[in-house]
């Protein structure tokens, strides 16, 4: 018996998120291996190609989650990374994890609010989500507005958490439950 694929895509105003495809290899390389962009993601910092195509596959088969590749509209320009990770499953819904990363020559400019509100409502709406849970460091300004400015609260406040860039760092907690998004 085979299996039906239904492949997504969500659109924003600015932004194509869609399912990934083997042709996004290239760039999604050019993206994991970036030292700047994953500087607080080094635990999958892609130094080889061979490990890229390893989260590639993951992207695409969806079996533990969801991953969007993010592309500008019109020009289809693939600028980042957006998805969640099951965490468990309940019977009121899965709880996931939710991750990003956008080269920076895009940062500051809004796209990844808009990716993250549009991910949330397709995790509540489509994909059987009841909690999504997320975090980052606490210097990483920019991570923590666009975590804020999507509608997450944050539940943790963890000193000296984890170990980044030859320090102990803080690092802040946020959720959101089906009940809360509108």
């Amino acid at each position: 018996m085979k299996v039906k694929v239904i492949a997504h895509q969500l659109e924003t105003e600015r932004l194509v998120l869609r399912d990934y495809k083997e042709t996004d290899l290239t760039d999604m390389h050019r993206l994991w291996s970036d030292k700047d962009t994953m500087y607080y993601l080094e635990d999958i910092l892609c130094h080889y190609i061979e490990d890229t195509v390893k989260y590639l596959n993951v992207g695409m088969a969806n079996s533990d989650g969801h991953y969007f590749c993010i592309t500008e509209k019109p020009s289809d320009k693939f600028i980042g990374s957006i998805g969640y990770t099951i965490t468990d499953t309940t019977p009121y819904g899965n709880i996931v994890h939710m991750g990003y990363m956008l080269f920076p020559e895009y940062n500051g400019r809004g796209y990844m609010t808009e990716a993250v509100k549009k991910v949330i409502d397709f995790a509540f709406s489509q994909d059987n989500c009841f909690r999504i849970t997320t975090g980052c460091h606490k210097e990483n300004e920019a991570s923590r507005r666009v975590i804020e400015k999507s509608g997450f609260r944050k539940e943790a406040e963890k000193i000296n958490a984890v170990y980044h860039d030859g320090k102990m760092k803080d690092r802040l907690e946020y959720a959101i439950n089906k009940n809360e998004w509108s």
